[in-house]
């Protein structure tokens, strides 16, 4: 019990206090799973489809069938 006492009287001086190893740890860890996040969105990202016009996606898709009448080029409502 004395020796806590003792530890808790003499009072670190502000100069020597730091993060430690416990504090590199945590940043370390914190940067590699932003980099783990990172890599994973990019290869997620790879994955999507680019296309100007949602219904373009879908009329895309081998498995769609007959195409909707939004769909069709002579649509009305679609630029040339």
């Amino acid at each position: 019990m004395t020796a806590v006492l003792g530890l808790l009287r003499a009072a670190p001086s502000p100069e020597s206090v730091g993060p430690g190893f416990a504090g590199f740890l945590a940043i370390f860890g914190v940067a590699l799973a932003t980099v783990l996040l990172l890599r994973s969105m990019v290869g997620h990202l790879r994955k999507v489809r680019y296309s100007p016009d949602p219904a373009q996606t879908r009329q895309d898709t081998p498995d769609s069938g007959s195409s909707s009448p939004d769909t069709r080029e002579d649509s009305p409502g679609r630029d040339a």
